[in-house]
């Protein structure tokens, strides 16, 4: 480990906060480049190869392996303490598809990384490129470089700049706070967030919006160590697209689209007269800067291809979708800087309709009479950006293997994380092999699905019976068995048609 790579966290053995990240799986982000009008087509969509950098505690590696037996998955990170546990995850759920590596990736050259990766078709980077030193930068490029193949992608998570400059003096404030503070992790966390707070108090003018630092304190005082990772080291530095897309020039690398669609489209996004800008820019001026003038993104989610190719937009009608709900829980709309997105509610009523009946390809959902005014484009991004249907990624698979399996996934990532997930309220997941991905959800509806796949009934009482300790009181039972009814009602239906449970 570099001295660099020390003081990196500040501490060696501390925990990065387990969550999935939604947006890195493969067929979201296919998807989303298709939308952006670039075309990836994985030669064999069954045999991918995966890596995650940065990989932390291995939530997101190891339901990518659980959703995807053929897939090579690695997760890899500078922290041993991160590795051991995703080691242990991954053996205690039977994945031998998911592997973890610890390394410095400052040094790793050509011959080191040869040794170590294969060929990569898609890489995983979030919440690392703005967290790190130049060092560690410069070996992501290099690392991309040498082991991402020809037409793979990568996608980066990063804090954004312009939009996340109001936070560079609290950040600052933060660390010095911190610096010299002794004791665990939550001394540190807390001893920063006091002098965060003291200064709103007294009306300091250089701080975020008060949403933004309630988020902030919020989180901190219950996740020391997303205080730690996120915000207490001095390598913390929010990047301009700009600077990424050149970085990754030394990748052969160019930007292919958004992971989320709906924050980047002009017309969903931006006044007349912003658009107008956007058209007609300075000359040389990056245009997903220039756009970030007026979208005020904190956090982007870029995805860059090895060898860009366009024509995404004609697979579009191609691409299957499935509803992610119960069809009478269904909401169909979605917020914008211009507000709220949303359909007639005939069309509402016919796409929904549609996809009850199971997976459907947007083409087919074009040619829905009430929709035929509705391009590929305002379908796929409508539909998966609500939140209604998910992109699926290949049949449904039925064997009793693949039950046995997801079981297995399932139960070992909510005993190691679901108590600090609903701690902190972070994501986690459920493997789905038909989506070739996870389907987030919080840890209480986790240990629902682990309880239906295990056999136990769809009875709110049987199954709060099931999940609840003999100490609960009979008000706890009865707000848990309502619980357990809404939770049912809104998503039995799209987990059975998805083949979860």
């Amino acid at each position: 480990m570099t001295s660099d790579a020390k003081s990196l966290y500040g501490a060696a053995d501390v925990r990065y906060v387990a969550a999935y990240q939604p947006d890195a799986g493969p067929s979201r982000m296919q998807l989303a480049l298709a939308i952006a009008d670039t075309a990836w087509r994985p030669l064999d969509r069954e045999r991918l190869t995966v890596l995650d950098l940065g990989c932390g505690r291995g939530v997101t590696v190891n339901l990518l392996a659980a959703a995807n037996p053929g897939w090579d998955v690695i997760g890899l990170d500078l922290q041993p303490v991160h590795i051991a546990e995703a080691r242990e995850v991954a053996a205690d759920a039977g994945l031998d598809n998911a592997r973890f590596i610890e390394a410095d990736i400052t040094e790793l050259d050509e011959d080191r990384a040869k040794r170590l990766l294969p060929e990569i078709d898609v890489v995983i980077c979030h919440g690392v490129w703005t967290w790190v030193p130049d060092t560690v930068r410069e070996g992501i490029v290099r690392l991309l470089r040498h082991r991402l193949a020809p037409g793979g992608i990568a996608y980066f998570g990063y804090n954004a700049m312009p939009a996340w400059g109001d936070t560079l003096a609290m950040q600052r404030v933060l660390e010095e706070s911190a610096r010299h503070v002794g004791g665990s992790e939550a001394a540190r966390a807390n001893a920063a967030l006091d002098t965060l707070e003291r200064l709103r108090a007294a009306g300091a003018h250089y701080l975020p919006p008060a949403s933004v630092v309630d988020q902030i304190v919020s989180r901190g005082r219950k996740a020391p160590a997303y205080m730690v990772h996120e915000w207490l080291t001095s390598f913390w530095r929010p990047a301009f697209h700009a600077d990424l897309a050149r970085a990754l020039v030394g990748a052969r690398m160019e930007y292919g689209g958004c992971a989320r669609p709906s924050g980047s489209l002009p017309a969903l996004q931006m006044t007349d007269a912003q658009r107008a800008i956007l058209a007609d820019p300075p000359p040389g001026f990056d245009r997903e800067t220039l756009a970030d003038v007026f979208l005020a993104r904190r956090f982007r989610t870029d995805i860059f291809v090895r060898g860009r190719q366009a024509g995404g937009r004609r697979m579009l009608p191609e691409f299957r979708l499935a509803l992610a709900s119960a069809p009478d829980a269904v909401k169909l709309e979605f917020n914008t800087a211009l507000g709220e997105v949303t359909l007639p509610d005939a069309q509402i009523a016919a796409l929904v309709g549609a996809l009850a009946d199971g997976p459907k390809r947007i083409g087919d959902l074009m040619r829905l009479p009430a929709c035929e005014d509705l391009t590929a484009t305002d379908l796929a991004v409508m539909l998966v950006e609500s939140g209604v249907a998910n992109p699926v990624w290949r049949d449904r698979p039925d064997d009793e293997a693949t039950r046995a399996r997801l079981l297995q996934a399932n139960k070992v990532l909510l005993r190691h994380f679901g108590s600090e997930a609903t701690a902190i309220s972070a994501p986690l997941g459920a493997a789905v092999p038909m989506l070739g991905t996870a389907l987030p959800m919080s840890a209480s509806d986790l240990s629902l699905v682990t309880a239906l796949q295990d056999g136990v009934p769809t009875d709110p009482p049987r199954l709060a019976a099931h999940l609840m300790n003999d100490t609960a009181t009979p008000e706890e039972v009865t707000r848990a068995e309502e619980g357990i009814a809404r939770a049912l009602s809104r998503n039995l239906s799209a987990w059975r048609a998805m083949g979860l449970v």
